[in-house]
């Protein structure tokens, strides 16, 4: 008897650590960026450097993972986005192209139409990082980026990449 009572309060001691982990790993992967995200709408935040660079890090987080608010990331980087933002961007429209997150996964009403919003709104952030415009086709942006984008000087005044002549 007093070895089952120990292995039952070692399973229990498990579970616990294992949900003390997964609670920890929401609050960093998951909840921080996200508000950080939504505080960053405070006005002059974003004039600070440092603030900019949190707040860019918080939408790159959130788009590396396969369920986030990618509709504020995608408007926040078109204010913060720099040169590292444009590979997040590019996965997160592979992303909505090829795997759109499932309805019972977004908090509101989602259907196909929503889906192509923030299609639209990944490739409008891409446009405007890069002076490029290659639709929603992920392969072209995938490829371009690959050959020619990240070589490419990015100007942090404008928030664009400084295309050469000829480039495509």
């Amino acid at each position: 008897m007093k070895k089952l009572k120990k292995t039952i309060l070692k399973g229990m001691a498990l579970i616990v650590s294992f949900l003390c982990v997964a609670a920890i790993w929401f609050v960093l992967e998951f909840w921080i960026p996200h508000r950080t995200i939504y505080d960053s709408g405070q006005p002059g935040l974003l004039e600070d450097q440092r603030a900019r660079k949190r707040v860019r890090d918080a939408c790159h987080k959130i788009l590396s993972h396969w369920i986030g608010n990618y509709y504020a990331a995608f408007w926040t980087l078109d204010e913060v986005g720099n040169k590292d933002s444009i590979p997040y961007l590019i996965r997160a429209l592979k992303t909505l192209t090829l795997n759109p997150p499932p309805a019972s996964l977004v908090p509101y009403k989602h259907n196909e139409w929503t889906t192509s919003l923030y299609i639209e709104c990944c490739r409008g952030s891409l446009k405007k990082l890069t002076g490029m415009d290659w639709g929603t086709d992920h392969e072209q942006w995938e490829n371009w980026w690959k050959e020619t984008g990240r070589y490419l000087p990015f100007d942090e005044e404008k928030g664009q990449l400084i295309l050469q002549e000829g480039t495509e």
